[in-house]
């Protein structure tokens, strides 16, 4: 593995050098770590994206691709790695329990019989107010053939009121026939997942939610375009906004909000070859306290971004 590492290593410095007007621009930066690839604005760490290659003796801590969120110090993240309460739980990421390819069940939720696999860099784009990370990512059976091929972009840049917004955008592609992508309210789609600790003081998680929307049994949410978390990690409180844009596969999706701070869309799909499914979300980030009227003009905001480019 440590032979992997270093040669990865040595493939993103290579891609780093590629670019470097932009990695190295005033601002936003990128810097390779062991296993990861963080971004950092004016010297403090906001994200960090695991990159470890796949190792078979380390499974729990290599089968799945995650980004973790940093405080706003830049000390340390605030969301969640392996090991913990359900340890497939991992900062920003995506899955479903019910991978329906060819006959076989992938459970790209919880990894039991399959992995995300990093495999290359597409972009590193950083600038002053904005960076840019775009990845190839290949889901993979236990055999390691490939059952779908993901391209994957976080947008990263400063928001009003020293918010912090990330774009989280999956494109899936199949490349085994046709795929559904299934599963239930607690185990799938995209999701954010705050650090292990706040499941030690569940009762502190607040929930804002929009006007009109309900919260029903097993923490089930209708009638939401976003959710707000609102948790304490190391004795701070944050307020983190999962957004689905209004052209959503499917329409208006159904949140999940657990009190330990798991929250985000479910959304089931199917995906066909030749046809691929573009995903998007956004998450805001705050140090701040964000009540109902303040999260929906963020909203609203992220809505109209979306009309004006014609992304769905």
């Amino acid at each position: 593995m440590e032979r992997n590492l270093k040669m990865q290593n040595r493939w993103v410095w290579c891609l780093v050098a590629a670019f470097p007007l932009n990695v190295f621009a005033a601002g936003f930066t990128f810097e390779e770590r062991p296993g990861e690839f963080a971004l950092l604005r004016d010297g403090k760490s906001w994200l960090s994206t695991y990159i470890g290659p796949y190792d078979e003796t380390q499974r729990e801590e290599s089968y799945k691709v995650f980004t973790h969120l940093y405080d706003f110090a830049g000390a340390a993240p605030i969301t969640k790695g392996p090991g913990g309460k359900y340890t497939h739980h991992r900062g920003l990421f995506i899955g479903w329990k019910d991978t329906l390819a060819e006959g076989t069940d992938f459970d790209t939720w919880h990894m039991s019989n399959c992995t995300q696999r990093h495999m290359t860099w597409l972009k590193a784009e950083a600038h002053e107010n904005r960076a840019v990370q775009s990845e190839e990512i290949l889901w993979c059976g236990d055999d390691g053939e490939p059952f779908i091929k993901e391209i994957r972009t976080i947008t990263a840049q400063s928001g009003s009121n020293e918010t912090r917004i990330f774009d989280f955008e999956s494109k899936l592609m199949s490349m085994t026939g046709g795929i559904q992508l299934k599963g239930d309210l607690q185990h799938a789609g995209m999701q954010v997942r705050l650090a292990n600790e706040v499941s030690e003081h569940e009762s502190s998680t607040q929930y804002v939610l929009p006007e009109g929307a309900q919260e029903l049994e097993d923490d089930k949410v209708v009638g939401a375009w976003w959710v707000c978390c609102s948790a304490v990690v190391r004795d701070q409180r944050y307020w983190i906004i999962h957004m689905t844009p209004p052209g959503n596969v499917g329409g208006q999706p159904v949140y999940s909000i657990r009190r330990y701070a798991r929250f985000g869309a479910f959304l089931e799909t199917p995906l066909n070859e030749g046809m691929p499914l573009d995903l998007s979300f956004r998450i805001v980030f705050s140090q701040k306290e964000l009540d109902r009227t303040a999260c929906q003009a963020l909203y609203d905001s992220y809505a109209a971004s979306t009309k004006d480019t014609g992304g769905d």
